[in-house]
């Protein structure tokens, strides 16, 4: 019996190493499995956002068009529309010097 310790003195060490190694492999899988789910469940709820908001797209192109069609404006439902006098039209432009552009169709000065 005493050959049998003295042979394997570390035996008890190693013994505890490998079941505390054992242990932590455990706790990690488990750490790493929570964390894999929570992105799951996070990555699940950006989708249902992605989807919700692709829908409010749709239906913002839908009234933009519906806003911006020709037979609205031949049912004569915007009534305040009107072609402008030519003399009235003003450009403004980015040069400074000269901003203000009158147009018409009488000639310069």
């Amino acid at each position: 019996m005493n050959r049998f310790v003295c042979k394997y003195k570390y035996f008890n060490i190693v013994f505890f190493l490998f079941i505390f190694l054992i242990i932590l492999s455990v706790f990690g899988i488990l750490w790493i499995r929570s964390n894999v789910i929570a992105v799951e469940y996070r990555l699940s709820q950006l989708e249902e956002k992605k989807k919700n908001l692709l829908r409010e797209q749709k239906m913002l192109l839908a009234q933009k068009s519906s806003l911006t069609s020709i037979a609205r404006l031949e049912k004569g439902e915007v009534f305040s529309l009107h072609f402008p006098d030519r003399k009235k039209v003003i450009y403004i432009t980015q040069d400074f010097t000269n901003s203000v552009n009158r147009v018409s169709f009488n000639k310069r000065d």
